[in-house]
């Protein structure tokens, strides 16, 4: 299977015409993504649930397109991260407007949603990691790549399971998955606890190396499958500029790179 993270409306319906298995339902991609609009998740759901009733997907689709297609459903998945930021520790506030977040994300009737805490000395966040399984139960959730800062992999990724998480995302611990060291965790990760926890790489998995994790026993992957999409630069001759980091260009999901990337896994 294949999970797109997305972080726009656009993206979604482009990664649903390519054939995603499921979409991983973010904000602001190039922050690493963060917890999603109420407004696009309802859109997504909207959509989601045009598919099921054989309706228009999306005022923006021609009913022609889409009724020479047959459109996979998708699973939702919302990420739950309410700020930009590698450490992960979370104090009271943030943990409350994160526990609100999936109350109210909860009335869409999402598939699964996607956290990770850790202490200041990054280890896992016992508690707080249980208050959000806890808030989401029925509701699976993954742990995302917060795993990929810990210490000790094989010891964390036992306090994970023992936790109820039912997915982990992660990169091999470091930049990413496809490097030779990530490799060699990622395939330890899965030879010793896939029968216990699913193990999906993330970050920097593409069209050129997915097969190789298929090969290695990865049952899903994830990718953003995207092309960079660069803004318009009116008003910056005053040097003004809304945001603290480099604002020039966003991500958006190509359908026929999902498209390739689902060839590539299933030959």
């Amino acid at each position: 299977m294949l999970e797109v993270c997305i972080d726009s409306l656009e993206s979604a319906i482009n990664a649903i015409y390519g054939g995603a298995d499921e979409l991983e339902v973010c904000s602001s991609l190039t922050e690493g993504g963060l917890t999603p609009s109420p407004g696009l998740v309802s859109q997504i759901a909207s959509v989601v649930n045009n598919i099921k009733n054989g309706r228009l997907i999306h005022k923006s689709c021609s009913q022609y397109s889409y009724g020479k297609k047959t459109l996979k459903v998708p699973k939702v998945n919302v990420m739950i991260r309410c700020r930009t930021g590698s450490d992960f520790c979370y104090n009271d506030f943030e943990m409350d407007t994160m526990l609100s977040d999936i109350d109210h994300f909860k009335q869409f009737e999402i598939d699964r949603f996607v956290f990770g805490a850790l202490t200041d000395s990054q280890e896992i966040d016992e508690k707080n990691c249980k208050k959000i399984i806890e808030r989401a139960s029925p509701t699976p959730v993954t742990f995302h790549r917060a795993f990929d800062v810990c210490k000790e992999p094989s010891a964390t990724v036992t306090k994970i399971i023992n936790l109820g998480f039912s997915r982990l995302l992660t990169s091999g611990q470091r930049c990413t998955a496809a490097d030779s060291e990530a490799l060699v965790l990622i395939r330890t990760l899965i030879e010793t606890f896939s029968d216990k926890i699913e193990i999906m790489p993330g970050a920097g998995v593409n069209v050129d190396n997915a097969k190789l994790f298929i090969d290695m026993g990865c049952k899903i992957l994830h990718s953003s499958c995207k092309i960079t999409k660069y803004l318009n630069k009116a008003g910056w001759q005053n040097n003004l500029r809304m945001g603290e980091g480099d604002s020039e260009f966003i991500y958006v999901t190509d359908e026929n790179i999902v498209k390739e990337m689902k060839l590539k896994m299933e030959n």
